[in-house]
């Protein structure tokens, strides 16, 4: 009987400790390498951020150097920030990840068609934005909202020929 029960704790002994986060020197050269800079206090450091931490390290590490550069250029904009705009972006994240899927995938479009714009366009549709009183940009933003997938379309559709006969 104590033979079983020793042969189960091994067992199930990777699947226990699999979520716990490593201590410093139990990192890969690699991950040492990209975390250098917490080092300090990587063994102070709730397990959910080490693990966390981690996985962002990984992906570092397996990215192509264009893709590190900009995630550097990310962190650089990132640590600059003010305290304020850090909560509100927080704020922000959280309340896209309670959204169904359908609403996160038209979000991401949404996102990817402004970031296609050129930027004398993307700095006017900011301009318009802040001229905006609150009411009516809640007014905008629920008319978005009651938009079918046809009517997004057919909006984005009028949006380009509009800018396009600007230019």
């Amino acid at each position: 009987m104590k033979i079983i029960i020793v042969l189960m704790c091994f067992l199930l002994a990777p699947g226990v400790t699999a979520n716990v986060a490593p201590a410093w020197n139990q990192l890969t050269v690699k991950q040492q390498e990209v975390l250098v800079g917490l080092k300090p206090k990587w063994d102070n450091m709730p397990e959910e951020r080490r693990l966390q931490l981690i996985k962002k390290a990984d992906k570092f590490s397996s990215a192509t150097p264009e893709q590190q550069q900009k995630m550097l250029q990310r962190f650089d904009k990132w640590k600059n920030l003010p305290p304020e705009r850090k909560a509100n972006l927080h704020k922000r994240y959280e309340e896209f990840d309670k959204l169904p899927p359908e609403e996160k995938t038209e979000v991401r479009k949404r996102l990817e068609w402004f970031q296609a714009l050129p930027d004398d366009q993307k700095q006017a549709m900011r301009n318009k934005w802040r001229s905006l009183t609150p009411e009516q940009k809640q007014k905008m933003r629920q008319r978005f909202k009651d938009m079918t997938p046809e009517e997004h379309q057919r909006a984005r559709e009028r949006l380009m020929r509009l800018r396009e006969s600007r230019n």
